[in-house]
């Protein structure tokens, strides 16, 4: 098994070209402008990768939380979009990914959150409320389960913690609301949940990355380089002021600036070889008859 250190950032990115069509793997053109139709993701912990990034004549946004714009990529209705990581690799022979771009941690994530009444080894037979907005965080808890031996039935429900934990053993939520109460660490009918951390209990399991999520596209339909370039140069703005993106989404949610700086830094937002291992390490797991060779990256 391999074992990585946290990276900061490569050169990857850098160096690779953004010129136009670069062999059959490349996107297209930029001769026919079209209107390009961008998922945006409203969570915080991708607040730095659009970091003052404004539509444009040639350029749509279209906000969401994961499994919304999961479904507009599969069916067309946008572009490109951050789309979970098992959405993805379940529909890798439809879409391909820019070469660079991630969202993913080396242990703790701090907002993928398993909030139980009994230990974790006492799971076996319980019912676990999981959210509705996840795609990827549902199937790593069933991996997380399974290979601890403990089988357990899943009940999707809306991502409101106290009616979760008030009908199941456990309940699993994602993004901003899993931030909140997990620092929070509020009582529920008068008692505290444990809670389990998914991205340190997968780095636990496999000593690499999780990747959440990736910028993807449909193979039908590369992205320009306008937008690839403006996503690139949005990401260095976001991480160049990281104290500014944190003091906005602080006062969204309720927490303090350094409380979320820490938290946004914290990710791993290029997509390094040992993310890119975690990926397909996740898919080996969780799709049958799954190869790496699969997956498919746009060049450029």
């Amino acid at each position: 098994m391999k074992s990585y250190a946290k990276s900061g950032r490569s050169d990857h990115s850098a160096a690779i070209s953004v010129a136009g069509d670069q062999g059959s793997g490349g996107a297209g053109t930029d001769a026919v402008q079209k209107i390009e139709r961008l998922g945006i993701v409203s969570y915080s912990n991708v607040a730095p990768l659009h970091w003052r990034l404004e539509p444009w004549p040639e350029a749509e946004f279209v906000s969401g939380v994961p499994t919304e714009l999961n479904a507009k990529l599969l069916d067309g209705t946008i572009d490109l979009t951050l789309i979970s990581s098992i959405e993805f690799l379940r529909h890798r022979h439809l879409l391909k990914a820019l070469p660079d771009f991630s969202v993913a941690t080396l242990g703790p994530v701090y907002s993928v959150m398993l909030f139980h009444w009994r230990p974790w080894r006492e799971l076996a037979g319980s019912q676990i409320a999981v959210t509705t907005h996840s795609a990827t965080g549902t199937e790593l808890l069933r991996i997380l389960l399974e290979t601890s031996g403990i089988e357990a039935g899943f009940v999707p429900m809306p991502p409101r913690l106290d009616d979760m934990l008030a009908s199941c053993e456990a309940a699993l939520l994602i993004g901003d609301t899993a931030l909140v109460e997990a620092v929070m660490g509020r009582g529920i009918g008068g008692r505290k949940p444990l809670v389990t951390d998914l991205g340190e209990a997968w780095f636990n399991l496999t000593k690499l990355p999780f990747t959440f999520a990736v910028w993807a596209s449909r193979r039908d339909t590369p992205p320009s380089e306008r937008l690839v370039a403006k996503l690139r140069s949005a990401r260095e703005e976001g991480l160049g002021h990281l104290a500014d993106v944190a003091h906005k989404e602080s006062t969204k949610l309720g927490l303090s600036p350094a409380v979320v700086q820490r938290y946004l830094g914290n990710f791993r937002y290029y997509l390094e070889p040992p993310d890119r291992d975690g990926l397909t390490t996740y898919g080996r797991m969780c799709l049958p008859g799954f190869a790496p060779e699969e997956v498919g990256f746009w060049q450029m």
